[in-house]
Order: structure tokens, then C-alpha cells, then sequence
């Protein structure tokens, strides 16, 4: 017994000495480390650039810099300090940012009410997929009822009170201001934009159509506002006709090749344009498919392009996307996408598809109903097209359901007022 201990005794000896052979190993390794960490960060701490090199960078290389970094970076940029908020808005960094070409597709979707866009409205970045809430908070409650856009400027009208009022704002720098009063003021009339030269950054409107808000009659003229003059010209009459479908069954332009093109809703359905530089109206030659509902006409790289659905004289049963094409010496629409089945039926389930609604840029087309849905896009820089949902819209989470309305606009620091 008394062996066993010995022997006992003298294994633990053993692996008492190696523990603290070991204790003592980690104990140097441990203090080396730490002096090794203490060296790395002194040189670090001599090698860190002085404060007063980075304030000595050449005012072009800081721009240059900054033109990578996101639109909602900037903005967080310019919260920083001062002096990084005044070279985001120096000229020098504007004209630097007007000749960057833009990093994917650029426009970013507007989802506004229909009714009250000061107080409910989010914007869609597609180049993070993902949603931001954009209230226009800094519109006059009298200027509330989103109209249209182009470019970096959207456009709204004033309330029941002043509805002929006309604003258009930047949404990204919070600049606006009212547009001059028209010669003919009216109600309810049609409103389209168009901005043939985005480098010079001017634009016009066109309005037509609506009731007179002296006599309330009809108000059978056209009139034209010209950014570059700041000023309303008349441009021609239009028919009675005319002017009611215009008043009554038209809501959206699109602008295609100089002329702006406007849906009738009231059927039988037909498409009317009117040239920007003649100043004249004319119909579209080729009528759209019978039995449409919820039509929109949508534009794509110089195409006139009509996304409708389709189906029997009162049930909607598929969607489609046609181009307006030259087939011989006529013109007609041609089938160049469908809506898979499983989209629609998803659009389809909780009521019907006559009230889908749809906007289109460059390559891609953007499909919802009201505040309470999904969005869902058709991407056709893709071959063949695909098509997936969005990031959830942040107005699908407000308890109020409301009708909205779907607008593009890009993010841009540098457009004027």
C-alpha cells in the first residue's frame, strides 16, 4: 500500500512540475502577445496619417471619392459636419456628379397616395433592393395630389381648394416651388411631362382637356408650359369630343419619340398622342386588344409598349405585354410577355385583377394594386424576362387602405427648381 502511494506520490509530482512548466510557457506566450500588440500598435499609431494630411486632399479627389458612395450615404454624409455639407453642395461636386454615369437602374419607384403624398409616400432603391419611407412632408398641405415625373422632378397638384395649382419638387433635396398659373385655369384636366434634353435639365407640360374653372364648361384648349421661359403658351383647340374623353377617361401620359400618349379608359378603348412639336392630336392607328382590363400604356427604350389584362367580357384571366411594331406598311400590338400564372392568380386571389395596376422603366415593368399588396416586377434586360416580388412596400403596413399611385424618379442632387 504504502508502495502505490509512493509510486502515487511521485506521478503527481510529475504532472505538478509539467503544469507549471506549462503555466509558465503561457505565461511568456501570453506576455510576449502582449508585448508583441503593444509594438504592432505603436507603429501603427506612427504610421497613422496626421489629421492635417487628410485635411490637404485635393478638393477633385474628394469629390471623386464621395461619387461612390450611395445617394442615401450622401445625405448621411452631409449630417456629419459642416464642411462636408457644403462640399456636397458646392458646384464643383455638382458638375463632377452630372458627368458620373449612374451605377444600374438609376430611378428609384415612387409609391405615393393618390390622395395625400405629403403624408404617405416610400421610395424603392433598386440598386439595394430595398424599401426607404420618403413623406413629402415639406410640400404645403394645399399641394398633396401626385401627378407625374420625369427624371429627378415630381409633380404635384394643390388640393380641392387650389386645384389648378401646379408644383414640381425634388424629392432628394426637398427643393420646390409652384408653377406659374395657367392661361386657362380648369379642373380635372389631363397633365403630361416631357424633358427632351436631360442635359440641359429642362422640361415642359402639357395640359388639355378638363373643366373650366370660371363657367364650368369644358375648357377645349391645349396649353403648353416651357421650364426654359418659365411661361404658359396656348398651343391649339381641341375638339369638344376630345376634350370630354381627355376630362373624363384618361388618367396617365407616357412620352415616346416627341409625342405623348394617353390611354382612353372608357371603351371602346383607344390610344391618342399628342406631338410636342406640331402640336397636334391623332389616334393611334392600331386599337388594342377587346376586352382589356386595367390597361397602361408603359415606355421602353423608344418603344411604345400596352400591359392589359385579358379575358372574357367580364372576368379577367391572363396579362400581357404588347409592343406596338410595324408589321408591313400597318401597325399592330405583338405579344412580348405573358404574367406566369402563379403571379396572377396571387394579384387575382383577393378580389380581381381590374384594379392591377403597372409602371414602366427603361427594362423593367412594376406591377401592384393598392397600399394593402406586393409589388411585383418583370426585369426584360433578361432573356429570357424574369420575373420576382419586391421587399415588402412599407404603405402595406398602414392601417388605412388607399389607392396609390406609382412614379419613378432619379436620385440626383444637382437638378434645379
Amino acid at each position: 500500500m504504502a508502495k502505490n502511494v509512493a509510486i502515487g506520490s511521485r506521478d503527481d509530482d510529475e504532472a505538478t512540475s509539467r503544469l507549471e512548466t506549462s503555466s509558465s510557457c503561457f505565461r511568456l506566450n501570453l506576455s510576449s502577445s502582449s508585448a508583441a500588440a503593444r509594438v504592432e500598435s505603436s507603429q501603427a499609431e506612427e504610421e497613422q496619417m496626421d489629421a492635417c494630411i487628410w485635411s490637404m486632399l485635393p478638393v477633385e479627389l474628394v469629390d471623386k471619392i464621395l461619387l461612390w458612395l450611395p445617394i442615401p450615404n450622401l445625405f448621411q454624409m452631409r449630417a456629419v459636419c459642416r464642411s462636408w455639407d457644403r462640399r456636397i453642395r458646392s458646384k464643383s461636386f455638382t458638375l463632377t456628379y452630372m458627368k458620373t454615369p449612374s451605377r444600374g437602374p438609376a430611378a428609384w419607384l415612387f409609391m405615393c397616395s393618390s390622395f395625400n403624398c405629403r403624408e404617405h409616400t416610400c421610395a424603392y432603391n433598386p440598386l439595394q433592393n430595398k424599401w426607404h419611407n420618403f413623406p413629402l412632408s415639406f410640400l404645403p398641405p394645399c399641394i398633396r395630389f401626385p401627378l407625374t415625373s420625369v427624371g429627378e422632378l415630381l409633380f404635384v397638384r394643390g388640393g380641392l381648394n387650389n386645384a389648378g395649382a401646379l408644383a414640381v419638387c425634388n424629392p432628394m433635396t426637398q427643393a420646390w416651388r409652384e408653377l406659374p398659373s395657367m392661361i386657362h385655369t380648369r379642373l380635372n384636366s389631363l397633365v403630361g411631362v416631357c424633358c427632351e434634353d436631360t442635359y440641359a435639365l429642362s422640361y415642359k407640360i402639357m395640359v388639355a382637356g378638363g373643366m373650366s374653372e370660371c363657367g364650368g364648361d369644358y375648357e377645349c384648349t391645349t396649353e403648353v408650359y416651357d421650364s426654359l421661359t418659365d411661361s404658359w403658351q396656348v398651343t391649339g383647340k381641341t375638339g369638344r369630343e376630345l376634350t370630354v374623353h381627355l376630362t373624363w377617361w384618361t388618367s396617365n401620359t407616357i412620352f415616346c419619340n416627341g409625342v405623348l400618349y394617353c390611354l382612353t379608359s372608357g371603351r371602346p378603348y383607344s390610344i391618342i398622342g399628342y406631338d410636342m412639336n406640331t402640336a397636334v392630336w391623332t389616334e393611334v392607328p392600331a386599337p388594342p386588344p377587346k376586352f382589356l382590363f386595367c390597361s397602361f400604356l408603359i415606355e421602353r427604350r423608344g418603344n411604345l409598349m400596352l400591359v392589359g389584362g385579358v379575358g372574357t367580357q367580364h372576368i379577367c384571366e391572363h396579362v400581357y405585354i404588347w409592343q406596338l411594331s410595324l408589321q408591313g406598311s400597318t401597325q399592330q400590338w405583338v405579344e412580348v410577355a405573358k404574367m406566369p400564372h402563379e403571379y396572377f392568380l396571387q394579384f387575382s386571389k383577393e378580389r380581381n385583377a381590374s384594379d392591377l395596376k403597372c409602371v414602366g422603366n427603361v427594362d423593367f415593368v412594376y406591377f401592384f394594386k393598392d397600399s394593402h399588396t406586393q409589388v411585383m416586377v418583370c426585369d426584360f434586360s433578361k432573356e429570357p424576362a424574369e420575373w420576382h416580388w419586391l421587399p415588402t412596400c412599407p404603405l402595406s403596413a398602414n392601417f388605412h387602405k388607399f389607392s396609390v399611385r406609382g412614379l419613378f424618379v432619379n436620385p440626383r442632387l444637382d437638378t434645379s427648381i
